[in-house]
């Protein structure tokens, strides 16, 4: 049994096309028209004075409610007689395509109430195991620069986790679609000389399945995959093409209604090379050398980690380097943020239950570290555990043993522990804010991430790694003028790796192709022209740079000799000139002896007649 690659003939979908280019053009009409009347508006506002205010603040209301009516009409036209025009068009391909099926699909899909992503691709999604008899199914999303993949939609599936065990065979059989852009139609996976020896395969009883791509202009940007393990070739050989065929439409449609992700959520990502982990993390700096050397020594050591460091440094990156550099690579990574998930609710999410555990359990729930067996879990923000839940994590790191909430049963698993945190663990300890056995247990292998400002020769190439990226996502050049670098590698970055990606990111989605200055958001402008006015001052060079030599050394004490000088004079002639020249009262005001007085004030005589 041999996987069919599926070449299918595309639908010519002229009328459709034709039907956007008509609300492209809609839009744009409605868009001078309101910007004509957002004009008037503000002449109106700009005019608003003096014993005429009422008359034009009636003006102003009438004009709101006219812009307020032609955006309802714009939304009205967009979202319900589009979309009903759509639809139909989508039911007259069922005809051309000689499957009805697919019109079906397209023209339930196309609902003006569905404006969201994840609501779009689980109502096709529906759709499709309803007309082909799949079981189950996902459509997942990916970005090729990155490698990065994320589900969006699932039925049957435990979860959207694509690192956790049910989708071992998946994240094999998605590598052969998304990287060679094709469809792929297993008869029987159980049979197949490839994949029938897959450990996921086996356990799991796979059967039938069919993928087909996501394509955006040649880019495969994700799958639509659908399984039934009832038993073998339940799949019909039109079920391919209908795949293809529903996948093309879409991402058209996906595209013009701008729905299509630029990112995945940190806790949900996956990446399907596991060398890009790696790669993502940016860095000459010999602190970054030495952290990217640690990581190849721990990566099959069965030591805890404990990564340490500031909010946005990439914690999590590190701890997903770890996992993919290691012998665990093929098994589950399972991230939890300990700090994102209420205290009563953290140890069932851990450790899971049984049903009837507590009100509300109406079923049994596997943990997650359970999920994560023979992978690797990572704690993200451990040091917000509450302080029981801190015990019954040091049992389990002791023995790999846990039970269930409400359950009897002693359940072993292999998993190896990465925690993290932004706080000072050892501090928290010696408050009596965490147990001290478990920060002992924890911090075996203890690893530091430097912040963004202690490496600051590496923000111009994670600028331009970020430029390279988001470049790619929005599909257009983006460059920016060296004075902007400038600016940036001056900025503190309080929220690190994180705060600069955001900002790059910001500014490639709202800018032209080169980014300049002042496209700088204010807080940062602000922030750099007050360091800017620092730099200025005579003792901040001094003082907050570091000498060039031994020469520079001397020449900086006699810098900070003359400056106290200077300081002292003033303020000594201040209290002379506060006291109307009376010597005595002002050595009073100042703590001086008379004498000590008259010495300064000689001393400042020295200073001003000095050439």
């Amino acid at each position: 049994m041999v996987a069919k690659q599926q070449k299918v003939k595309r639908a010519d979908p002229k009328r459709i096309r034709s039907l956007v280019k008509t609300l492209a053009e809609l839009i744009e009409n409605e868009r001078r028209a309101d910007q004509a009347l957002i004009s008037s508006l503000l002449d109106s506002v700009k005019t608003i004075k003096g014993e005429t205010a009422d008359r034009r603040l009636h003006l102003l209301t009438t004009q709101l409610k006219a812009l307020r009516n032609r955006i309802d009409l714009l939304c009205e036209m967009a979202r319900a007689d589009f979309l009903t025009k759509i639809a139909r068009e989508a039911e007259s391909l069922g005809e051309e395509l000689g499957d009805a099926r697919v019109a079906r699909v397209l023209s339930s899909a196309l609902r003006p109430t569905i404006t969201n992503l994840s609501l779009f691709c689980e109502t096709v999604l529906d759709l499709l195991i309803e007309v082909t008899g799949a079981e189950r199914g996902f459509v997942l999303f990916y970005l090729p620069e990155s490698t990065e993949a994320e589900v969006v939609a699932a039925r049957n599936f435990q979860t959207r986790n694509l690192s956790l065990e049910e989708y071992d065979f998946s994240r094999s059989l998605l590598r052969e679609v998304l990287l060679n852009g094709v469809t792929v139609f297993l008869e029987d996976a159980s049979h197949h000389p490839t994949y029938s020896l897959e450990a996921s395969v086996i356990k799991f009883e796979l059967k039938s399945i069919v993928a087909a791509p996501l394509k955006q202009d040649g880019r495969t940007i994700g799958a639509l995959y659908l399984e039934n393990n009832a038993q073998p070739c339940m799949f019909e050989e039109r079920d391919p093409q209908l795949l293809q065929t529903v996948a093309e439409f879409m991402v058209f449609y996906l595209q013009h209604a701008h729905l299509l992700p630029i990112t995945f959520r940190r806790d949900s990502r996956v990446f399907l090379d596991d060398s890009k982990v790696f790669k993502e993390i940016v860095g000459r700096d010999p602190k970054v050398i030495s952290l990217l050397k640690t990581i190849n020594k721990l990566a099959d050591s069965p030591a805890t980690v404990l990564i340490e460091g500031e909010s946005g440094t990439g914690k999590e990156l590190v701890a997903r380097a770890l996992h993919y550099q290691s012998a665990r690579r093929d098994r589950p990574f399972v991230a939890i943020n300990c700090a994102a998930i209420p205290d009563n609710l953290l140890e069932s999410e851990l450790f899971g239950h049984e049903r009837g555990a507590f009100t509300g359990a109406h079923g049994r729930y596997i943990g997650r570290l359970e999920q994560g067996n023979g992978g690797t879990i990572f704690l993200d923000e451990v040091s917000e555990l509450a302080y029981a839940l801190q015990a019954k994590l040091l049992r389990f790191l002791q023995s790999n043993e846990f039970d269930r909430l409400g359950g009897n049963q002693t359940i072993r698993v292999n998993v190896r522990v990465v925690t993290a945190t932004s706080k000072d663990l050892k501090a928290l300890t010696e408050e009596g804010k965490f147990q001290q056995a478990l920060y002992y247990r924890l911090n075996v292998v203890p690893v530091r991430i430097p912040s963004l400002r202690d490496r600051r020769g590496d923000i111009a190439l994670l600028i331009d790694f970020f430029l390279d990226k988001f470049a790619a996502v929005y599909g257009k050049p983006a460059s920016m003028e060296d004075e902007v670098y400038r600016w940036l590698t001056d900025y503190s970055f309080p929220g690190n790796v994180r705060e600069l990606e955001n900002l790059v990111h910001r500014l490639v989605a709202l800018n032209d192709n080169v980014i300049r200055l002042g496209d700088l958001p204010a807080e940062i402008l602000q922030t750099l022209t007050h360091r800017v006015s620092l730099e200025k001052d005579p003792f901040y060079h001094v003082l907050h740079t570091p000498p060039a030599d031994i020469e520079d050394l001397r020449r900086r004490k006699r810098e900070v000799k003359l400056l106290l000088a200077e300081q002292e004079r003033e303020l000594v002639e201040r209290a002379v000139q506060t006291t109307g020249g009376n010597l005595t009262e002002a050595a009073a005001r100042l703590g001086l002896h008379r004498i000590t007085l008259h010495k300064i004030l000689r001393r400042a005589k020295r200073l001003n007649d000095a050439p």
